[in-house]
């Protein structure tokens, strides 16, 4: 099962930062998750929300900003001061830093406002040896549609919508398509659906545990992975 460090170890630094990332390597996670924007200038980085406004000392939306612009903001102070100053990092810093190192799990955040964030992603990912450890996950169907479109061989992330949760068989076979993975919540999962899922050649992940209760829970099935904002709940026996 692997440790899917979401937003970086964002229980203790300060999500979707060098920081939070680093602290998930150290851990012994085996994928950081995170988030991509395009900015003004149409440079991808790495950013949960639409706006700064929670988690820096900026405020506005993300594509209102140049990226020198965002990279001259606060994005750490907010969680802790020993973090004043860490910035929002590129896509291409993250690659750069950890693509050797660690898997990676790239969320792709309202395609529908981003138009041409697909491929501007796969353009940076292209820069680097192609790995079955960069993964490109959505809620969006169409995204990950054009993702495989771009990059055949680029492994990809479906997230099931908890009230969207009626996974026929008609549905799987055609996410079965374009997704190497479905991306569950937590409160979806049962052996059966895990069983039913890998059937149809796809893995399972599970989003997103944030207490040692759920995630001694989860340890008893057999998912494919678990993304968390604490690693050491499923730090592995060495």
């Amino acid at each position: 099962m692997y440790i899917i460090a979401h937003r970086g170890s964002s229980s203790a630094a300060p999500e979707n930062t060098i920081a939070a990332f680093d602290l998930a390597a150290q851990e012994g996670a085996d994928y950081i998750e995170l988030d991509v924007q395009l900015t003004l200038d149409q440079h991808v980085v790495v950013i949960h929300d639409d706006t700064v406004d929670r988690t820096t000392n900026g405020n506005g939306l993300v594509k209102s900003y140049t990226l020198d612009q965002l990279k001259k903001l606060d994005a750490g102070s907010w969680f802790d001061q020993q973090y004043t100053n860490e910035r929002i990092p590129t896509l291409q810093e993250i690659l750069e830093r950890y693509s050797q190192q660690i898997g990676i799990l790239i969320e792709i955040k309202h395609p529908k406002q981003q138009i041409g964030i697909e491929q501007a992603v796969v353009n940076i990912i292209n820069r680097f040896a192609y790995s079955r450890h960069i993964m490109i996950q959505s809620f969006d169907i169409h995204a990950l549609e054009r993702i495989r479109a771009f990059a055949p061989s680029l492994r990809t992330a479906l997230i099931i919508k908890p009230n969207a949760f009626k996974l026929t068989k008609r549905k799987l076979t055609a996410y079965s398509l374009f997704a190497d993975c479905l991306n569950m919540k937590k409160t979806m999962i049962n052996r059966w659906w895990i069983d039913h899922i890998h059937t149809f050649g796809m893995d399972v992940f599970i989003w997103t545990v944030k207490d040692q209760k759920t995630a001694d829970r989860i340890k008893k099935y057999p998912v494919d992975g678990v993304v968390t904002d604490h690693p050491p709940f499923f730090l592995k026996e060495k």
